[in-house]
């Protein structure tokens, strides 16, 4: 099969890790029981959840081949990222053949989702010292966060506001590299701990002047992105504590042809987002813990279609507040309840102003009432301006058969509302729109999907793990943007700044889609000699759409129908190297050649390969390295317009200090 070949190395790769693996075990593998996942609400295992999870400790981070987390979240298992540019310029998220509104960010907990559009989702208002480990649960969240968690969650916990304890002590990181095309980049960050003090922060900085691009008009794929970020928590007493945020993330780049094909597009986009952050958590008892959080966001958008136009300005502004309390019932039962409240607005010269609340409850239980068997239940219910009112509920059982096999299954439901760009684009933009632009809809309804699942995790030896999973999702009032003339858009809307001659893009509710689809993946963590370590994680993902409708989606013509992706590390103390890998097949319906004027096609199959190789100047302190992206310089487009880069060779050095209080850790 075609989608095979790409990964057959890394496959083989990770076959031939898998012999050693069994002969000498990693001292660092961990297995789905022992990994706690902070998203589900409860603190459970990996295991414990039902639910096919995958979790990135912080301190593996720094051996990916990549340069930003949207980046990372390319080479993962089981997620597609769809991407506009490298370096964290701009990238749809996706996790099971659901659309970029379908997939929910938290940071700690909280909603990142920005409420102008789910274009800006990777933009993560977080530096990678700061990170705990990244948490990516796949299936609808709905229950337990509310909205656009239909495909699946990504939760990143922090050390600072994590429920870890952590030895006292210091941590210093950073990456320095330049590359062609003026790139420069900065990956810098700390962590220090002291008698219930926690800091934490960092900078990461990508600049490049960029490659020439093959469109109209030419134009440079050129970048400046830079996100800042403090954080810290005190022990206040022994039961209660405080941790705070403050985060501030600015991107200006190149967007020429990231959201149209026209040949006259030369559009530049500036982004900015100021995030704030707190938590109060006291601990009743062991069995008992109490947290209050409160997020607030400013956020921009200024979007320059050509030198001469108007800008498009946007102005978002998004609180949130939530409360939970988690206790432990007895031995085999384990629940949370809480409350979340928040409130979106947009001021803007192209959407109007607009300000919408939306209130939750919600309510989780984990019981086990045999050993090996865990079920768990959520429910919400959830109110919105825009959608009313919904009862969500979420059940998944797990069930561990003998010492190896994990037997899981889900089902649930999930919503998915319309956001303020899909509601008001171009509603009230200046003078006549130009043809050819999207329409937004103020009527529309919220997306509805009930979800099944089934999976199993194996565990072959204590470095070798495999998990597959069947999901099932149908979804009814799919939002998405269908061609019609001008004179139907005016008379279904009323607006008075469309031109009735051209076309234009209108939002709609348009049909029911059923996805269906198959995930596998195989991680291998193993001691392969004294001193030399094998980390790999490879997954392969199917996924088959079908709709009730005649017209074409582009939200899910995006979609892959194959998608293979993976990284291979080999680590030792004098060096270390790694290979992220995806190979992505589309449906042939989707990708037919555009009959615009820039002859934009949406790449029917490609493979991306990076390479990252370290060499230690100081062992476990100082090592150079060097860093090719797109190692075999493929042609692609992941999104209709938008040309990914070619290949980009980068240099630089690694710092890693990290200092433990030793006497604290033996009293």
């Amino acid at each position: 099969m075609p989608f095979i070949r790409p990964t057959a190395t890394l496959i083989g790769t990770l076959l031939a890790g898998n012999a050693l693996a069994q002969a000498v075990p990693a001292d660092s593998a961990r297995t789905l029981r022992e990994v706690t996942v902070f998203a589900s609400r409860l603190q459970q295992s990996a295991g414990q959840t039902g639910r096919a999870v995958t979790v990135i400790p912080g301190s593996r981070l720094n051996a990916y081949p990549v340069t930003s987390l949207d980046d990372l979240l390319r080479v993962l298992p089981a997620i597609e990222v769809q991407s506009r540019g490298n370096f964290g310029a701009q990238a749809d998220i996706t996790l099971r053949g659901s659309t970029f509104n379908q997939v929910l960010l938290l940071l700690d907990g909280m909603r990142l989702n920005d409420p102008l559009t789910g274009h800006f989702a990777g933009y993560f208002p977080i530096t990678p010292a700061e990170i705990e480990q990244i948490e990516i649960v796949r299936g609808p969240g709905a229950a337990l966060y509310g909205p656009d968690a239909v495909g699946g969650f990504i939760n990143i916990v922090t050390k600072t506001f994590a429920a870890t304890h952590r030895p006292d002590g210091t941590e210093l990181a950073a990456t320095f590299l330049a590359g062609e095309y003026g790139l420069k980049s900065t990956n810098a960050g700390f962590f220090g701990q002291d008698k219930g003090l926690r800091l934490a922060g960092g900078v990461l900085n990508n600049t490049a002047s960029g490659q020439q691009l093959d469109l109209a008009g030419g134009g440079r794929n050129d970048i400046k992105l830079n996100t800042y970020s403090l954080s810290g928590a005190l022990q206040i007493t022994e039961k209660l504590s405080a941790a705070a945020r403050a985060s501030f993330d600015r991107r200006e780049f190149n967007a020429q042809n990231f959201y149209t094909t026209n040949a006259g597009d030369r559009a530049r986009e500036t982004t900015g987002r100021d995030w704030y952050q707190g938590q109060l958590r006291y601990e009743w008892s062991a069995r008992a813990r109490t947290e209050l959080q409160v997020g607030g966001t400013a956020s921009t958008d200024l979007y320059l279609y050509t030198p001469t136009s108007v800008a498009s300005d946007h102005l978002m502004h998004y609180f949130n507040a939530q409360g939970q309390h988690q206790l432990q019932l007895s031995p085999r039962l384990r629940a949370s309840v809480g409350g979340q409240a928040d409130r979106r607005a947009v001021r803007s010269n192209d959407r109007g102003d607009h300000a919408v609340w939306h209130t939750g409850a919600f309510a989780t239980a984990a019981y086990a009432p045999v050993a090996g068997l865990s079920v768990t239940g959520a429910l919400r219910l959830d109110h919105d301006q825009a959608y009313g009112t919904e009862l969500v509920p979420q059940l998944n059982a797990s069930q561990q058969v003998g010492e190896k096999l994990t037997v899981r299954a889900a089902v649930g439901r999930a919503i998915r509302a319309a956001n303020f760009t899909e509601q008001y684009t171009s509603n009230v933009r200046p003078g006549v729109v130009p043809g050819g632009f999207n329409v937004g809809n103020p009527g529309l309804a919220a997306e509805h999907t009930l979800n099944y699942e089934a999976g199993l995790d194996y565990q072959f030896s204590p470095a070798l793990s495999a998990r597959a999973t069947y999901f099932n999702r149908y979804g009814r009032n799919l939002i998405d943007y269908v061609s019609l003339p001008g004179s139907q858009v005016i008379d279904a809307t009323g607006l008075a700044n469309l031109d009735p001659t051209k076309t234009y893009r209108f939002a709609q509710n348009l049909f029911a889609v059923t996805t269906q689809g198959l995930e596998t993946e195989l991680t291998a963590r193993a001691q392969l000699a004294p001193g030399l370590r094998l980390d790999a994680n490879v997954g392969y993902t199917y996924v088959h759409l079908r709709t009730d409708g005649d017209v074409v989606s582009q939200y899910l013509s995006n979609v892959a129908r194959h998608l293979v992706a993976g990284t291979v590390g080999l680590t030792h103390r004098r060096f270390s190297a790694s290979l992220g890998a995806l190979y992505k097949q589309r449906n042939a319906q989707q990708t037919a050649p555009s009959p615009t004027a820039i002859r934009s096609e949406l790449t029917p199959s490609y493979a991306v390969f990076n390479l990252r190789a370290e060499v230690a100047l100081l062992p476990g302190r100082l090592w150079a390295l060097g860093q090719v992206q797109n190692l075999f310089d493929a042609r692609y487009a992941d999104l209709l317009g938008a040309q990914m880069p070619r290949r980009w060779l980068m240099a630089g050095v690694r710092l890693a200090l990290a200092k433990q209080d030793v006497a604290k850790q033996t009293e």
